[in-house]
């Protein structure tokens, strides 16, 4: 039989996740449902590119390291493929393409290429037209947390749970 420190400590674990899932904007499901699911496409490295530069481009590398150094692009990568269901992984995968096509039309060429202040610039209207639609009148009913918002999430809690943003930011 547990102790109740360890049933304590179990409670706690699962009220952090859902906390996490409810910050996220993201469902959980069960194992057992988790088990039917099909297995996401890997990654291509044009993708995981991609997002590495929009997490660097959310928290920079400074004297104490950027998303990048943090590990931030694989939590992002696992996040996605291990705890989005299938409808949220579509979701994030299409807004990420999006994106990737919304920098391409507006700047002629893609994202990593684009010099760091075009990136911020980009990257800021994205997520200032994002904010802006979730606080619209009538957004509430709204089912998807944009991809903007859910890239500076993800960045946010994968950077300040790394050992580098925990121990030295």
């Amino acid at each position: 039989m547990p102790s109740a420190q360890t049933a304590g400590d179990a409670l706690t674990g699962r009220r952090d996740l859902l906390k996490l899932a409810a910050f996220l904007g993201v469902g959980l499901v069960t194992p057992v449902a988790r088990a039917a699911m099909a297995a996401p496409e890997p990654w291509s490295p044009d993708r995981r590119a991609l997002i590495a530069d929009i997490a660097d481009t959310i928290i920079p590398a400074t004297d104490t390291g950027g998303a990048k150094a943090a590990g931030v692009p694989a939590f992002i990568e696992m996040m996605v493929a291990d705890w989005f269901n299938p409808a949220e992984r579509t979701h994030f995968m299409d807004g990420m393409a999006a994106f990737g096509d919304g920098a391409r039309a507006a700047h002629g060429k893609p994202f990593a290429e684009l010099a760091q202040a075009a990136k911020d610039d980009y990257y800021g209207k994205q997520l200032a037209a994002a904010s802006a639609a979730m606080a619209a009148p009538g957004a509430g009913v709204r089912t998807r947390t944009p991809f903007a918002v859910l890239m500076k999430r993800l960045t946010v809690y994968g950077y300040y749970t790394s050992e580098l943003g925990a121990s030295v930011e």
